[in-house]
Protein backbone atom coordinates (compact mmCIF):
# COMPACT_ATOMS: atom_id res chain seq x y z
CA UNK A 1 0.00 0.00 0.00
CA UNK A 2 1.53 3.16 -1.22
CA UNK A 3 0.58 6.28 1.10
CA UNK A 4 0.84 9.95 -0.25
CA UNK A 5 -0.10 12.05 2.29
CA UNK A 6 0.51 11.45 6.41
CA UNK A 7 -3.29 12.82 6.97
CA UNK A 8 -6.78 10.84 7.97
CA UNK A 9 -6.43 9.01 4.94
CA UNK A 10 -2.39 7.81 4.99
CA UNK A 11 -3.50 7.07 8.72
CA UNK A 12 -5.99 5.13 7.56
CA UNK A 13 -3.91 3.06 4.90
CA UNK A 14 -1.53 2.48 7.14
CA UNK A 15 -4.07 0.90 9.54
CA UNK A 16 -5.33 -1.23 6.31
CA UNK A 17 -1.59 -2.31 5.90
CA UNK A 18 -0.98 -3.31 9.29
CA UNK A 19 -4.20 -5.41 9.91
CA UNK A 20 -4.30 -6.74 6.38
CA UNK A 21 0.13 -7.69 7.04
CA UNK A 22 0.58 -5.43 3.60
CA UNK A 23 3.93 -3.83 3.22
CA UNK A 24 3.30 0.24 3.13
CA UNK A 25 5.26 2.30 1.44
CA UNK A 26 5.18 6.48 1.37
CA UNK A 27 5.94 9.99 -0.45
CA UNK A 28 7.14 13.09 1.40
CA UNK A 29 5.81 15.20 -0.48
CA UNK A 30 5.33 18.33 2.04
CA UNK A 31 7.57 20.14 4.03
CA UNK A 32 4.42 20.42 6.78
CA UNK A 33 6.49 20.86 9.96
CA UNK A 34 8.00 23.57 8.37
CA UNK A 35 4.66 25.29 6.76
CA UNK A 36 3.36 24.63 10.63
CA UNK A 37 6.70 26.85 12.22
CA UNK A 38 6.38 29.33 9.00
CA UNK A 39 2.66 29.84 9.44
CA UNK A 40 2.31 30.04 13.62
CA UNK A 41 5.60 31.29 14.32
CA UNK A 42 5.10 28.53 17.21
CA UNK A 43 8.66 26.20 17.97
CA UNK A 44 6.43 23.63 20.23
CA UNK A 45 4.25 23.42 17.39
CA UNK A 46 6.78 22.74 14.47
CA UNK A 47 8.41 19.95 16.98
CA UNK A 48 4.88 18.32 17.81
CA UNK A 49 4.87 17.95 13.65
CA UNK A 50 8.18 16.72 13.39
CA UNK A 51 7.34 14.17 16.40
CA UNK A 52 4.15 12.83 14.31
CA UNK A 53 5.65 13.30 11.09
CA UNK A 54 9.02 11.03 12.12
CA UNK A 55 6.50 8.51 13.68
CA UNK A 56 4.74 8.13 10.71
CA UNK A 57 7.03 7.35 8.23
CA UNK A 58 8.72 4.99 10.38
CA UNK A 59 6.05 3.13 10.11
CA UNK A 60 6.72 2.37 6.68
CA UNK A 61 9.09 -0.06 5.02
CA UNK A 62 10.09 2.55 2.25
CA UNK A 63 9.95 6.28 2.14
CA UNK A 64 10.40 8.19 -1.23
CA UNK A 65 11.47 11.59 -0.93
CA UNK A 66 12.14 14.60 -3.85
CA UNK A 67 15.23 16.12 -3.11
CA UNK A 68 18.64 15.42 -1.05
CA UNK A 69 17.86 18.18 1.28
CA UNK A 70 14.50 16.91 1.73
CA UNK A 71 16.52 13.34 3.02
CA UNK A 72 18.84 15.39 5.23
CA UNK A 73 16.24 16.97 7.39
CA UNK A 74 14.22 13.85 7.42
CA UNK A 75 17.47 11.85 8.61
CA UNK A 76 18.48 14.91 10.94
CA UNK A 77 14.77 14.18 12.76
CA UNK A 78 15.47 10.72 13.20
CA UNK A 79 13.98 9.02 9.76
CA UNK A 80 16.73 6.03 9.43
CA UNK A 81 18.65 6.64 5.91
CA UNK A 82 18.29 3.17 4.78
CA UNK A 83 14.34 3.52 4.43
CA UNK A 84 14.97 6.71 2.04
CA UNK A 85 14.88 6.08 -1.29
CA UNK A 86 15.05 8.98 -4.27
CA UNK A 87 11.80 10.40 -6.36
CA UNK A 88 12.29 10.65 -9.97
CA UNK A 89 10.56 13.94 -11.09
CA UNK A 90 9.98 15.14 -15.19
CA UNK A 91 8.30 17.29 -17.48
CA UNK A 92 7.62 16.32 -20.95
CA UNK A 93 9.54 18.89 -22.76
CA UNK A 94 7.12 18.60 -25.70
CA UNK A 95 4.59 20.11 -23.71
CA UNK A 96 6.63 22.99 -22.08
CA UNK A 97 8.87 23.99 -24.56
CA UNK A 98 10.02 27.66 -26.03
CA UNK A 99 7.71 26.72 -29.51
CA UNK A 100 5.02 27.02 -27.16
CA UNK A 101 6.13 31.25 -27.17
CA UNK A 102 3.64 33.90 -27.88
CA UNK A 103 4.78 37.31 -28.29
CA UNK A 104 1.91 39.26 -27.52
CA UNK A 105 0.17 36.49 -24.42
CA UNK A 106 1.25 39.12 -21.49
CA UNK A 107 0.28 42.10 -23.32
CA UNK A 108 -3.25 40.54 -24.30
CA UNK A 109 -3.52 40.17 -20.48
CA UNK A 110 -2.60 43.66 -19.73
CA UNK A 111 1.08 43.64 -18.92
CA UNK A 112 3.21 46.37 -21.05
CA UNK A 113 6.76 45.71 -19.18
CA UNK A 114 9.81 45.28 -21.17
CA UNK A 115 10.54 41.71 -18.92
CA UNK A 116 7.89 40.05 -16.97
CA UNK A 117 8.60 37.99 -14.47
CA UNK A 118 6.58 34.54 -13.31
CA UNK A 119 5.67 32.86 -10.28
CA UNK A 120 3.36 29.77 -10.89
CA UNK A 121 1.91 27.86 -7.28
CA UNK A 122 -0.38 28.37 -4.22
CA UNK A 123 -0.31 31.79 -3.35
CA UNK A 124 0.23 31.26 0.40
CA UNK A 125 2.40 33.33 2.87
CA UNK A 126 4.84 30.04 3.22
CA UNK A 127 5.75 30.49 -0.17
CA UNK A 128 7.48 33.69 0.65
CA UNK A 129 5.81 36.06 -2.02
CA UNK A 130 6.06 38.67 0.49
CA UNK A 131 9.99 38.54 -0.55
CA UNK A 132 8.81 38.72 -4.26
CA UNK A 133 6.28 41.36 -3.03
CA UNK A 134 8.88 43.70 -1.80
CA UNK A 135 11.84 43.07 -3.93
CA UNK A 136 9.51 43.56 -6.98
CA UNK A 137 8.05 46.76 -5.87
CA UNK A 138 11.74 48.01 -5.34
CA UNK A 139 12.96 47.03 -8.61
CA UNK A 140 9.81 49.07 -10.12
CA UNK A 141 10.35 52.23 -7.56
CA UNK A 142 13.77 52.29 -9.31
CA UNK A 143 12.59 52.77 -12.48
CA UNK A 144 12.34 49.54 -13.78
CA UNK A 145 10.53 48.11 -17.01
CA UNK A 146 9.09 44.83 -15.24
CA UNK A 147 5.80 43.76 -15.03
CA UNK A 148 4.68 40.37 -13.13
CA UNK A 149 2.48 37.71 -13.42
CA UNK A 150 1.23 35.22 -11.22
CA UNK A 151 -0.31 31.85 -11.49
CA UNK A 152 -2.35 30.22 -9.07
CA UNK A 153 -4.61 31.20 -6.07
CA UNK A 154 -4.54 31.09 -2.24
CA UNK A 155 -5.06 32.65 0.96
CA UNK A 156 -2.82 35.66 0.26
CA UNK A 157 -3.61 36.30 -2.84
CA UNK A 158 -5.83 39.48 -1.39
CA UNK A 159 -3.00 40.83 0.91
CA UNK A 160 -1.26 40.71 -2.19
CA UNK A 161 -2.68 42.07 -4.91
CA UNK A 162 -3.55 45.06 -1.92
CA UNK A 163 0.47 45.11 -1.60
CA UNK A 164 1.19 45.32 -5.30
CA UNK A 165 -2.27 47.67 -5.69
CA UNK A 166 -0.98 50.33 -8.79
CA UNK A 167 1.94 47.73 -10.19
CA UNK A 168 2.16 46.12 -13.27
CA UNK A 169 0.61 42.98 -11.81
CA UNK A 170 -1.78 39.95 -13.52
CA UNK A 171 -3.46 37.25 -11.26
CA UNK A 172 -4.59 34.96 -13.76
CA UNK A 173 -5.80 32.39 -11.20
CA UNK A 174 -5.58 28.52 -11.96
CA UNK A 175 -4.45 28.17 -15.76
CA UNK A 176 -3.92 24.82 -17.64
CA UNK A 177 -3.11 23.00 -20.85
CA UNK A 178 -2.06 24.88 -23.64
CA UNK A 179 -2.66 28.17 -22.22
CA UNK A 180 -0.45 27.22 -18.92
CA UNK A 181 2.16 26.06 -21.35
CA UNK A 182 1.85 29.84 -23.92
CA UNK A 183 2.20 31.70 -20.54
CA UNK A 184 5.28 29.93 -19.31
CA UNK A 185 7.16 31.01 -22.73
CA UNK A 186 5.50 33.65 -23.18
CA UNK A 187 7.05 35.37 -19.97
CA UNK A 188 11.37 36.12 -19.75
CA UNK A 189 11.94 35.27 -15.50
CA UNK A 190 11.16 32.71 -13.58
CA UNK A 191 10.74 33.39 -10.19
CA UNK A 192 10.16 30.81 -6.89
CA UNK A 193 10.95 32.28 -3.45
CA UNK A 194 9.66 29.76 -1.44
CA UNK A 195 12.51 28.02 0.70
CA UNK A 196 10.18 25.45 2.21
CA UNK A 197 9.09 23.18 -1.04
CA UNK A 198 10.75 19.61 -1.67
CA UNK A 199 11.30 20.17 -4.84
CA UNK A 200 9.24 22.28 -7.03
CA UNK A 201 8.01 21.04 -10.05
CA UNK A 202 7.09 24.30 -11.55
CA UNK A 203 11.21 24.73 -11.76
CA UNK A 204 11.14 22.28 -14.33
CA UNK A 205 8.24 23.30 -16.32
CA UNK A 206 9.84 26.64 -16.32
CA UNK A 207 13.16 25.29 -17.47
CA UNK A 208 11.76 23.47 -20.41
CA UNK A 209 9.94 26.41 -21.50
CA UNK A 210 12.99 27.98 -22.22
CA UNK A 211 13.43 30.44 -19.12
CA UNK A 212 16.25 31.11 -16.67
CA UNK A 213 15.14 30.76 -13.20
CA UNK A 214 15.48 32.21 -9.96
CA UNK A 215 15.17 30.31 -6.69
CA UNK A 216 15.64 30.74 -2.92
CA UNK A 217 18.98 28.99 -1.83
CA UNK A 218 16.98 26.49 0.67
CA UNK A 219 14.73 23.66 -0.08
CA UNK A 220 14.49 21.62 -2.91
CA UNK A 221 14.19 23.79 -5.68
CA UNK A 222 17.75 24.83 -5.42
CA UNK A 223 18.84 21.35 -6.38
CA UNK A 224 17.03 21.73 -10.18
CA UNK A 225 19.70 25.21 -11.09
CA UNK A 226 23.12 25.02 -12.08
CA UNK A 227 24.23 28.92 -11.58
CA UNK A 228 24.91 30.59 -14.19
CA UNK A 229 23.41 27.78 -16.59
Amino acid sequence: IHISTPGTVGLLGLLIARLMDIPAAGTYHTDIPQYVGSLTNDEFLEQAAWSYMIWFYNQMEEVLVPSTGTRDQLLAHGLPLEKMKPLPRWVDTEQFSPDKRRERFWLDHGLTGAVTLLYVGRVSKEKALDLLVGAFRRLVDEGRELSLAIIGDGPYRDEMEASLAGYPVRFTCYLEGEELQRAYASTDLFVFPSATDTFGNVVLEAQASGLPVIVSDAGGPQELMIPGE
